[in-house]
């Protein structure tokens, strides 16, 4: 009787011991990190939770015999890893679907700018593809906001239908009176190469473009509707050949 009390102990010494390695596989793997790299915390807390309930499912199954244990914890713990890689699957297409929707709204607005200023082209200069510069870049910086960076990625997609074989020149324009010019001159010229290297990035070939720097002494173009300083600084999409 003595050696029988013995043997029942067994399987719960088993099943301890289970999960105690379960434990430490579990502690030995990365801590719970907030953010989209949730891999190793959310796999290591569906091992220990698998291995956790398939130990207690072996004993029960096993009927106290110790292959039972071991087996249910193995998997339970294959279950639990799975469930932890699927919950991080799910975390990792909503962050995906997340950045998606706000690329397609960035197009979105990048498209009703580009329609509203085709629109008033129409009215004001057919002949000439002319923006105002804030479109584009904020205050006197020559470097490109995110919205302007979506407008030159729809410009690139029109154009490469729309003359696909023409050179295209990007003049800056910036207003400057006296000593100022110097200064306008490097403006220009940084913001032509900018948007140059825009346009490149989404698409254009290199060969087709050209920059071109223009210090103007009163606005390229006037709009009664619009703040008549705004075109003191401009950029124009010249294409060559037509």
């Amino acid at each position: 009787m003595k050696h029988l009390s013995q043997e029942s102990k067994r399987p719960r010494l088993r099943a301890a011991s289970v999960l105690a390695v379960a434990s430490l596989v579990v502690g030995c793997s990365s801590q719970p990190v907030a953010g989209p790299d949730k891999l190793a915390s959310n796999e290591g807390i569906g091992i220990l939770q698998g291995a956790g309930a398939g130990a207690i499912t072996g004993v029960q199954v096993g009927a106290g015999a110790g292959p039972g244990v071991a087996v249910g914890a193995g998997f339970g713990a294959i279950a639990g890893a799975i469930h932890g890689l699927l919950k991080d699957s799910e975390e990792e297409r909503e962050i995906k679907t997340t950045l998606q929707i706000k690329a397609a709204s960035g197009r979105v607005k990048a498209q009703d700018i580009l329609a509203r200023h085709y629109k008033q082209r129409m009215e004001m200069h057919p002949g000439r593809d002319i923006y105002p510069a804030d479109l584009f870049f904020q205050g006197d910086s020559a470097k490109m906001c995110p919205t302007g960076v979506e407008i030159v990625k729809e410009i690139a997609r029109l154009n490469e239908f729309r003359l696909p074989y023409s050179r295209l020149v990007i003049a800056s324009y910036a207003k400057s009176i006296g000593q100022d010019s110097a200064y306008a001159t490097h403006l220009t010229e940084r913001r032509s190469r900018e948007f140059v290297n825009q346009l490149v990035r989404a698409g254009v070939e290199p060969r087709r473009l050209e920059t071109r720097a223009v210090v103007i002494d009163a606005p390229v173009l006037l709009d009664p509707l619009d703040d008549p300083t705004r075109y003191n600084q401009a950029i124009e999409i010249i294409a060559m050949d037509r």
